[in-house]
C-alpha cells in the first residue's frame, strides 16, 4: 500500500532552545531585519513572525533575540531524522522543519495507521516537540495535509479527497507571490485551485505550482534524498539564558542522551566515554570526558550516570551551548552474557560498577579478578573497574569470600562439618604450600580452617 506520513515540526528552531518559557524570545534571520519566529509570551506583546526587529523591540523592548543559524537549524532536523529512523526505514528530510515517513511498509509491524501515528506522537509528546502530521496516498498530499493541520488517519480515496478539498491555501507555505496570484483570481481553497486546468495554472500562476499539482495525485518519492544515519554522534543544544550552574545543564543533556540512545538502538552499539562541550561567551571552552567502567546504552543507566557526573564537576563560567560527542562504540553483541552461566557464575553487575565510579571516582573502585593460582591467598588481585577483564572472580562454596589478611594460630577442632580439601601448590616460586582445610562450627560460625604439613592448625577465613 502507497502510504506516506509526514511529520512538520512548527517552529522547531525556537522550541530547540533553552529557555523560560515565561519570557518572550523571538528568532530573527541572519540579516537581523524580521522576525521568524515568536514564542507564546512574545505573541502576547503583540509580536508576530515577518515583523521587523525594529517593529518587535518597540513593542517588547526586553524580547530575547536569536539569530538563525543555518547550520544548527540543518543539525536540527537531522536529529529529528534519526529519531524517526526508530519508526520507518525510510525517511526522507524536508528542510527546514519536517520529514517524510513511508508508512505503508510499517503499518503490519504497528498493527495499522493509527497505532503507527499514535507511537510518534507519544515519542514526540515525551520530548515536549509540537507536532503537525498528515497522511496522504503521496508525499505532496501528506506534506499540504501536516502543514494544514488535517489530522485524518483514514486512507481512503474519497476521504482523503474530501480533505484535500477543503484545504486553505494560506496554510500550505506557498511563496508570497503564488498567494497574490490566487487572490486575484479568487481561489482560496485547494479544490477551488484543482478545478483550473493543470496548464493554466502553470501560466497564470507558475509552473511550480503546476509541478506540485503534478505531484499531489501521481506517486513520487519526495523531492529529497533518502536519509542515511550518520557513523558517529554529535548533537548540541544552545541555551536562551546563559546556564550558571550545572543543574541547568541536566535537562538539555537528558535531550542529547536520549537522541544517542535512539542512535545506539539502531546500530546495536553501546558506549564508554561521552565528550561534552561547553562554550561560554569568552574562551577558552570548557570540555569534560565521562567514562564508565562498562559498556552501557540504556537510556536511564546513561542519565543516572551522567547526574553523578555532573554532581562533582564545577562551572567556570555561565554556559551558552552545550554539545554531546561520542566516536567510539562497541558491538552490544559482544558483551551478551552466556547462557550457560549459572547462579554461581554470575558476573558482577555492570551498572552497579557504573553508579560506584559515577559516585566516587575510577581509581576508588575496584574489581577482585581471578589470578588462576591454587593458593587462596594469592588466587585474586584487585583492578580498577575500568581495566577489569569480563572474567571476575567466582568461588565454589567450599571457599568463603571473606579471607584473613594472615592465617593465624587455631586450636584443634572439635567439631568439623566438612573436609578435609588438600591444596598443593607454589612449586614455581620456591612458596610450597601443603594444607588440607575444613569447614569448623565454633559459636554458630563456620570457619574455615586448615592443618599444615607439620600438623599445626590455622584460622584463614569465615563463611559469611
Amino acid at each position: 500500500m502507497n502510504a506516506w506520513l509526514y511529520l512538520y515540526f512548527p517552529d522547531m528552531y525556537l522550541h530547540s532552545l533553552v529557555h523560560d518559557y515565561h519570557s518572550p524570545v523571538i528568532v530573527i534571520t541572519q540579516d537581523q531585519q524580521r522576525v521568524v519566529q515568536v514564542s507564546a509570551a512574545a505573541k502576547q506583546c503583540g509580536i508576530r513572525p515577518d515583523m521587523p526587529l525594529a517593529s518587535a523591540l518597540f513593542l517588547c523592548p526586553e524580547v530575547v533575540c536569536h539569530t538563525l543559524n543555518q547550520e544548527y537549524a540543518e543539525q536540527l532536523l537531522q536529529q529529528r531524522a534519526l529519531w524517526a529512523y526508530r519508526y520507518s526505514a525510510q525517511i526522507f528530510p524536508d528542510p527546514a522543519d519536517g520529514l517524510w515517513l513511508e508508512a505503508g511498509s510499517m503499518l503490519r509491524l504497528f498493527g495499522g495507521i493509527e497505532a503507527f501515528v499514535n507511537t510518534l506522537k507519544d515519542g514526540c509528546q515525551q520530548h515536549q516537540w509540537p507536532l503537525q502530521y498528515g497522511l496522504g496516498l503521496t508525499p505532496v498530499s501528506a506534506r499540504w495535509q501536516a502543514l494544514a493541520d488535517v489530522q485524518t488517519l483514514s486512507l481512503n480515496t474519497v476521504q482523503q479527497q474530501h480533505a484535500l478539498q477543503t484545504l486553505p491555501l494560506d496554510k500550505l507555505h506557498l511563496n508570497d507571490a503564488q498567494l497574490l496570484a490566487l487572490q486575484r483570481l479568487g481561489i482560496q481553497h485547494l479544490g477551488e485551485l484543482l478545478q483550473l486546468p493543470l496548464a493554466e495554472t502553470g501560466r497564470r500562476i507558475c509552473p511550480q505550482l503546476m509541478q506540485q499539482l503534478q505531484q499531489l495525485h501521481g506517486q513520487q518519492k519526495p523531492p529529497s534524498s533518502l536519509f542515511t544515519p550518520p557513523l558517529k554522534f554529535s548533537e548540541k543544544v544552545i541555551f536562551s539564558h546563559d546556564a550558571e550552574h550545572r543543574n541547568g545543564l541536566f535537562f538539555p543533556l537528558a535531550r542529547l542522551l536520549d537522541s544517542l540512545c535512539g542512535f545506539l538502538h539502531h546500530h546495536q552499539l553501546s558506549v564508554r566515554w561521552l565528550a561534552l562541550r561547553l562554550l561560554h561567551r569568552e574562551l577558552p571552552e570548557t570540555r569534560w570526558l565521562f567514562s564508565f567502567a562498562n559498556h552501557e546504552y540504556r537510556y536511564e543507566e546513561l542519565l543516572q550516570l551522567c547526574r553523578y557526573q555532573l554532581d562533582k564537576q564545577s562551572l567556570r563560567a555561565p554556559v551558552t551551548e552545550l554539545q554531546l560527542s561520542v566516536t567510539q562504540f562497541t558491538s552490544r553483541q559482544h558483551e551478551q552474557a552466556s547462557c550457560l552461566t549459572t547462579d554461581d557464575q554470575t558476573p558482577l553487575s555492570g551498572s552497579l560498577i557504573n553508579r560506584l565510579q559515577a559516585r566516587l571516582s575510577a581509581s576508588q573502585v575496584s574489581v577482585l579478578q581471578s589470578t588462576g593460582d591454587p593458593r587462596p591467598e594469592a588466587s585474586w588481585q584487585a583492578q580498577p573497574a575500568d581495566e577489569s577483564v569480563t572474567d571476575s572472580l567466582s568461588r565454589t562454596g567450599d571457599w568463603p569470600i571473606w579471607l584473613l589478611p594472615e592465617p593465624v594460630p587455631y586450636p584443634p577442632p572439635a567439631d568439623i562439618i566438612q573436609g578435609p580439601l588438600r591444596i598443593t601448590s607454589g612449586w614455581w616460586d620456591n612458596r610450597m604450600t601443603r594444607r588440607d582445610y575444613y569447614q569448623v562450627m565454633q559459636d554458630e560460625q563456620l570457619l574455615w580452617v586448615f592443618r599444615d604439613d607439620q600438623k599445626r592448625w590455622f584460622l584463614h577465613g569465615y563463611f559469611s
